[in-house]
């Protein structure tokens, strides 16, 4: 088996869980697996399973790290992804990575991805993964892996990206070697996993033929709301780092990526600190400082977020164009389309199906089938306009609504 999807699911909402894995399993992938890990939520998700037919196992509560390692100690493939129950990934996204792995060697393929919220679906302009092409070999790939010193999370978490199985194991195995606590692991659980599979593989690729979509919302593990989740998310990013530094190995840039981590470990504390300041709580911001190990707690600054400012909106209607693809796919005969010739998406997800499916789509203005253009409300342009943003957050002050409304793009 070519891929294993894994999705680990704690009380999502059924609908959230039933987009996800609708994604998934209506894609251009072929030999590949989906496992459903349960961790003990309390919501029925028997309809789901009847529906998509994943391999679905329900374990007790033992936090997100402790899920994605035992779906990945059931996982058959020879490639792993992981999806989160609450995302969804376009038609064309983990069939041409396979593709790179198995034809290019690669032990790990990365590939592209969007933050999606309750109005808008955006890219970030400035992130390296997106926004360039990365083919990088041993050391080098750590030393990646740091480089941008914790700011472009595309490195760090799993989502966007498919590993070797084998790479994985070595990287539970080295985890397991720590003193750090699977149990209840809920933040930064990823970062770990990443570390270890950067630090042991052999070629790292990027491609750009789909769009992974992180959903945003204010139930997630990662809102830091309560003095409580500050103090835990404190306790698992230092420990995280403390591994980090001291599992480098000989790794020819063991320097650069030291002094990488350091400065990571700055930007998590600037982070905090300002989390710590909205509860208005001194006796965290002390311990934010004894724990990161630094002098003086400072708010964050204008680089921290800076690869997050500016933004690509992509439009509002990907699930209107899948349901079209998904339709040919499923005719299996060539076709004629009316589509936007400008629109990257759908281009390379033409191209795809007539090199892999033998399906030819062709352009006519007056075919019956109309493949529907992405659109962008006045509203969101102006909110994703790094003009707009700019001025606006020095205008409003802090704590507004509009500020807050311009900050997460909402």
């Amino acid at each position: 088996m070519r891929l294993s999807v894994i999705v680990c699911v704690y009380n999502a909402k059924v609908e959230q869980l039933d987009k996800c894995l609708g994604s998934i399993c209506t894609s251009t992938l072929e030999d590949y697996e989906v496992l459903v890990v349960d961790d003990g939520s309390d919501t029925d998700y028997g309809e789901i399973v009847e529906k998509y037919h994943p391999v679905y196992v329900k374990t007790s509560n033992r936090g997100q790290l402790a899920a994605r390692t035992y779906g990945l100690m059931l996982a058959k493939g020879e490639y792993v992804a992981f999806v989160d129950s609450d995302d969804t990934v376009t038609f064309n996204y983990h069939a041409p990575m396979v593709d790179e792995a198995v034809n290019g060697g690669c032990d790990i393929v990365i590939n592209d991805w969007a933050f999606k919220t309750g109005s808008a679906m955006a890219y970030c302009k400035e992130d390296s993964t997106i926004n360039s092409n990365i083919e990088l070999e041993n050391d080098e790939i750590l030393k990646q892996f740091a480089l941008y010193q914790g700011r472009q999370h595309s490195y760090f978490v799993l989502w966007n990206k498919i590993f070797k199985r084998e790479l994985l194991l070595k990287a539970k195995a080295e985890i397991e070697k720590t003193d750090v606590i699977m149990k209840k692991q809920t933040y930064s659980e990823d970062m770990l996993i990443t570390f270890f599979a950067f630090k042991n593989a052999k070629k790292l690729k990027n491609i750009h033929t789909g769009y992974y979509f992180y959903h945003v919302h204010d139930s997630q593990s990662i809102v830091a709301d309560t003095s409580e989740k500050i103090a835990h998310q404190v306790d698992a990013v230092t420990k995280n780092f403390s591994i980090m530094e001291s599992s480098i190995g000989e790794n020819k840039y063991a320097s650069e990526i030291l002094s990488n981590i350091n400065e990571w470990k700055g930007m998590m504390s600037r982070t905090h600190y300002s989390y710590a300041k909205a509860q208005g709580d001194k006796g965290l911001c002390d311990y934010i400082k004894q724990s990161y190990g630094v002098e003086k707690l400072v708010p964050p600054t204008l680089k921290d977020s800076q690869s997050y400012i500016a933004s690509g909106l992509l439009g509002d209607d990907f699930e209107g164009i899948d349901t079209i693809f998904r339709w040919i796919c499923k005719k299996g005969q060539d076709v004629s389309v009316n589509y936007d010739k400008s629109d990257e998406y759908v281009a390379k997800s033409i191209g795809y199906l007539a090199q892999k499916k033998g399906i030819k789509i062709t352009y006519s203005k007056d075919a019956q089938l109309i493949m529907p253009k992405r659109k962008n409300s006045l509203k969101n342009k102006l909110f994703h306009n790094k003009l707009v943003c700019k001025v606006g957050m020095a205008l409003f002050p802090k704590g507004s609504g509009i500020r807050k409304a311009l900050k997460n793009k909402l």
